[in-house]
């Protein structure tokens, strides 16, 4: 069954720095724990590689569909073992503080009714997003210094 997951978080950082750090897909591994790496490959594409269900890595080819600054930044799966689709919003709030709202869409998993079971059992893509945006709140706060951004 296609799931969608969506979460915010407010950060202590400016909008034009969150913005420019989500930018860089290659950044996702450092706060995202099922992300295993992103290489960008073309223009607008990516190759990713995340752990799913029973920490066998998966892979897949994914097109940036928006990357601006004042609107966000949005992706889709093109070629690969997932099919999924994401964006994140930036909100510039008072005080240097960034609204940061993701939402991803999982399209069904690999080996139909057996593998959503399965993953069912071994993840919670709600609380693992609610957990990647917190280590993100911290990458953030502490001025991007520990990604080396």
């Amino acid at each position: 069954m296609a799931q969608r997951v969506n979460e915010s978080i407010e950060v202590q950082a400016p909008k034009e720095q969150v913005f420019r750090y989500w930018a860089d897909f290659e950044n996702f591994p450092r706060f995202m724990q099922n992300i295993e790496e992103i290489r960008t490959t073309g223009e607008d594409t990516t190759h990713w590689k995340v752990e799913g269900p029973l920490s066998k890595s998966v892979e897949f080819d994914a097109r940036t569909t928006e990357k601006d600054p004042d609107r966000g930044i949005a992706w889709n799966t093109i070629d690969g073992e997932v099919m999924t689709s994401g964006e994140v919003r930036f909100e510039e709030m008072a005080g240097d503080r960034t609204r940061v709202e993701v939402t991803m869409n999982y399209s069904d998993p690999p080996g139909g009714a057996v593998g959503e079971k399965v993953a069912g059992i071994l993840s919670d893509p709600q609380k693992s997003m609610q957990e990647d945006l917190q280590n993100f709140r911290r990458i953030a706060e502490n001025g991007f210094e520990e990604s080396g951004q």
